[in-house]
This record gives structure tokens, sequence and C-alpha cells, in this order.
């Protein structure tokens, strides 16, 4: 068998901040691929005539689906020297009438995909002394009602920490990247969320929080902003652990509060303007 080519695994790289982590993976220096993944079959024609990046078809929510990129990678001699776990969903809904349905549709994707693409890939990652980035979100220092997202940062960094400490013995850095508001569409769709809900209790405050929401999300950067910032934390001989940039100032104010203050605050805002609605 020829010798194995080197290669950097994307995820959720079909567009917005995916896309720019493939262009910007592309002056890494001694890779040979980029394979870039998306649950989207489109990932296949995005990138089909290009010849650095190969795109792959992969849900990161479902453990199969990424053994089964994990086996096809090593039948072709492709061996996973760092991963950027990218992939993400941000699905608002009261917290309090969730369903299972609901959680799986952030948790599979948002926490468990990161923790299963590592734990499939290790044996590429130890063998190469490879790198892992996790992207994370500064919104973990401020969950809040409504937003199981942030939530389910929070679980992925916590599960992180226990991986980046177990990683470090086998010569593997894990990073955190913690950015703000990045201009995707992930972002702008924040315009218009719908509660997924039906006959919900909570259906006015809401439309009122969604409304609120957008209007607090400060300045955005744009994509290629965080994919250097990626690059940076890749490249360093000694990285730090986390990586944070565009932190949101309304959410930095509001965490020097205790939390009693905090809570009222935040429930006292969203009251007021629900009146005025």
């Amino acid at each position: 068998m020829s010798k194995e080519k080197l290669a950097i695994l994307i995820t959720g790289a079909s567009g917005g901040l995916g896309a720019a982590l493939v262009e910007m993976s592309k002056t890494l220096p001694d890779l040979n691929y980029i394979i870039a993944t998306d649950i989207q079959e489109k990932i296949i024609s995005l990138y089909k005539n290009d010849t650095k990046v190969m795109g792959l078809q992969m849900d990161v929510s479902s453990e199969t689906s990424i053994r089964k990129a994990f086996k096809y990678l090593q039948e072709i001699g492709i061996s996973i020297k760092y991963i950027i776990n990218c992939a993400g969903v941000s699905i608002f809904h009261p917290i309090s009438e969730s369903t299972e349905k609901l959680l799986d549709k952030t948790l599979k994707v948002n926490t468990y995909g990161p923790i299963l693409t590592v734990s499939i890939f290790l044996e590429d990652l130890i063998k190469n002394k490879g790198k892992v980035i996790q992207i994370s979100s500064v919104s973990v220092k401020l969950p809040t009602l409504f937003q199981p997202y942030p939530n389910s940062k929070i679980a992925l960094e916590a599960f992180s920490t226990s991986m980046r400490q177990e990683l470090t013995l086998m010569g593997i850095d894990l990073i955190l990247i913690r950015p703000g508001a990045i201009n995707t569409n992930l972002t702008v769709d924040m315009r218009s969320i719908p509660n997924p809900i039906s006959e919900s209790k909570y259906s006015s405050y809401f439309t009122t929080f969604t409304k609120m929401a957008f209007s607090g999300i400060g300045k955005m950067v744009e994509p290629y902003q965080v994919a250097e910032l990626v690059k940076k934390a890749l490249t360093a001989k000694k990285p730090k652990k986390v990586y944070s940039i565009n932190s949101n100032t309304k959410i930095a104010l509001l965490t020097l509060f205790h939390r009693k203050w905090r809570d009222s605050l935040i429930i006292g805002a969203l009251k007021k303007e629900n009146r005025k609605g």
C-alpha cells in the first residue's frame, strides 16, 4: 500500500464558516487533502472540480455515518491530522416545553457530533500527533431562556475539557474557539424564528424574545476572520486552550452581575418589551 496522505477534516463545510475554513485550510502546510463534510449531498458536487478538496457526505448526528466516512478514508489511504468540528444547528424553543425530538436536533449535532468524530478518528489523530478544533460560542457565558444552543455548547465545552486532558496524554492538542456573532445564514435567520411548540404557553414572550435576540447580537465578523483565528490555533506550537473573537459587549456586562440580578434584568427587559407589543 502506498504512503498515507495527510488531510484535515472539516464538518459543516457546505457554507458560511465551514466554507471559509475550507479555503483557509488550503494555506496549511504538509496536507495533501481537505476533507469537507456535510450532511447535505450537495457537498460532493460543491468541490468536485477542486483537486485539493474532497467533498464527503457525513452526518455528525449519526455514529454510523461517521464510522462509514472513517472507513472510506482508510480504504483510499487518507489519514486525518486535523479535525475542525464546525457543524452546528441553532434551534430556538422554550426549554421547559422540550421534546426528545427537539433536544436531539440540537444535542446530537452540537454536542454528540464533535465528541463522536474525535472518538472515531482518534487512531489517526494519535498517529499524526494531530490537533482538534471545537467551534464553540461566546454565548456559553450567558445561557438564557428559549435558547438550547448555548446549553449545547456549554455541554460541548465540558466534554472537551475532559477530552483535552485525555488527548494531551497522546500528544494531541484540543482547542476551543469562541466566536461572537458571525455573518452567516445561521445569524441572519434569527430575524424570523418560529416557535416549534404548537400551542406554547410562552407564545407571546417567545415572539418578543426573538425580536430582542436579533437586535442584541451586536456587531458581526466575517467567516474568514474566524477562519484566520483557527489557522493561528492550528499552526501555533503551544496553542492556547481557548481563543475568542468578537465577544458580545452586552453579554460581557451581564456576566458581571450576580446570577440573581442577571435573571431579574433579563426577565424584566422581556416583560417590558412584551407589554409594549
